[in-house]
């Protein structure tokens, strides 16, 4: 009955990601926000970092935004988006149904995934 209730993509992914973060160069300070603009992480590339796929409301998708920089060179933005996984679509039309699609899955998140790398690309201050 448990299974019945719940949706697709609830049941494959998990509402957190981890995520890579690497730049053409080592040792990029980076400064990672979320769309409220909190500061989820601060450090340095390469890394790997753990990010919430949803800001924990109904139909909420979260994004993150990078700020790298490197003395000598031009400080650079980058996005880490969100998407709708494949799981939520198919999954639910077999199993889940309507109250995976407009319940389960977009109160818990777990139907959204963020990009799988962020790569930074810095360049030469002038």
């Amino acid at each position: 009955m448990l299974f019945l209730l719940s949706g697709c993509a609830t049941i494959i992914r998990d509402s957190n990601q981890a995520v890579p973060i690497q730049a053409n160069i080592d040792d990029v300070n980076i400064e990672i926000k979320n769309s409220k603009g909190s500061i989820v992480y601060k450090g340095r590339t390469p890394t790997t970092v753990w990010l919430k796929t949803s800001e924990g409301g109904y139909f909420k998708p979260e994004k993150y935004y990078i700020k790298a920089s490197k003395h000598g060179y031009t400080t650079q933005y980058t996005i880490i988006d969100w998407h709708v996984s494949l799981w939520y679509w198919l999954g639910n039309l077999v199993f889940g149904g309507l109250i995976g699609w407009f319940i389960v899955d977009p109160l818990t998140g777990d139907m959204y995934y963020l990009d799988d790398i962020a790569t930074i690309n810095m360049s030469l201050s002038h």
